[in-house]
């Protein structure tokens, strides 16, 4: 990474973390996403003790909440991750001026509650827990009722622990929460449908992979559907780090904005608001491990002249080497995608 790369993160303001970090889903006015998305205006969550917005900065938040008397049943997720306390107190004050009561959080008031909450493991469990919690003033919330776990789905337990028939377990080299390494891609909180079609066209050949063919090969489809429950389902934090010494500052560029005079579209104009991904064919590249990134992106620009017409082989295809480093170093920044279940969904 660029050393003025990282300076500039470092130092940006809250209303630009805001920006780059949150306008894609609460919007630059901060109006939402009716029926997707809550409000910060008018929000009683950002009125409310300013313990509230740390610590759903700090964990995220999944399940049901009720903001200026709209529904929502959605996940933000934990920024504690991939945000500094100093970065996180910036972002706060920003909210909380620009839509709350005002004031400044202090970077050793964030650090307190990081401290506090430390071994949390999960977002917070929609609204409900949240007032119960941190700040009744907030109202009356509806009941988080978990999404059933995958854990469930012993045949699945197995194959990503042991594997199947003397084959290598999806542990081995994706990690035990599916947080991948190095060039091995992240698999947790990825769209179910999106892993399950995977596996299959590794099995099929349509995605060559001297690797995955083998073990792709071996599974049933009920198999191949259970370990895309299963890792949709887990919550761990993200591992990747920028490490390709990628511009920071330019692989936003591309990710928020594209680049028009290179034809080239937004990462998250297709991937969703900050590359969550878009089930169930568009994969979540939020957190992403880097080196994996990148390859896949080199891979892809590979297959632009045999599979015309395909739209991220022509994307990947007018990315130089630089680019694509500097957009796999910033997409590992990212805080990963939301989860479909609970972290115990193992």
């Amino acid at each position: 990474m660029e050393a003025n790369a990282l300076e500039r993160r470092q130092t940006m303001t809250g209303s630009a973390l805001f920006a780059e970090r949150c306008a894609t889903c609460h919007q630059a006015d901060g109006s939402g996403i009716s029926g997707a998305i809550p409000p910060l205006a008018s929000s009683r969550f950002v009125q409310a003790d300013p313990r509230v917005i740390v610590q759903i900065l700090l964990h995220g938040i999944t399940g049901p909440i009720v903001v200026d008397g709209d529904d929502f049943n959605g996940h933000m997720p934990a920024f504690g991750s991939v945000l500094d306390d100093d970065q996180l107190a910036r972002l706060a004050t920003a909210v909380r001026r620009t839509w709350g009561p005002g004031g400044t959080i202090d970077p050793r008031f964030v650090a307190a509650e990081r401290a506090r909450t430390a071994n949390r493991g999960i977002p917070w469990s929609g609204g409900a827990e949240i007032a119960a919690a941190l700040d009744p003033a907030i109202g009356i919330q509806p009941a988080y009722h978990p999404l059933a776990s995958a854990s469930a789905d012993t045949t699945a337990l197995s194959i990503a622990r042991n594997g199947k028939s003397g084959g290598w377990p999806c542990a081995s080299c994706h990690g035990a929460n599916g947080e991948g390494r190095d060039g091995v891609p992240r698999l947790a909180g990825q769209s179910a449908d999106y892993i399950a079609g995977q596996l299959l066209a590794f099995a099929n050949g349509s995605r060559p992979n001297d690797i995955m063919r083998p073990v792709a090969s071996q599974l049933s489809a009920s198999e191949r559907g259970g370990l895309g429950r299963l890792y949709a389902g887990l919550a761990s934090p993200s591992t990747s780090r920028s490490e390709l010494a990628g511009d920071l500052a330019r692989g936003a560029e591309l990710a928020l904005y594209g680049d028009d005079r290179r034809n080239l579209p937004s990462c998250f104009s297709c991937h969703g608001p900050s590359g969550f991904g878009v089930a169930p064919s568009t994969p979540s590249i939020a957190a992403q491990q880097p080196g994996y990134t990148a390859g896949r992106l080199a891979a892809l620009a590979r297959f632009a002249r045999s599979r015309p017409g395909a739209v991220m082989p022509a994307i990947a295809a007018r990315l130089n080497d630089t680019d694509r480093r500097a957009v796999a170093d910033y997409l590992a920044t990212l805080p990963p995608s939301p989860v479909t279940a609970r972290k115990d969904a193992r």
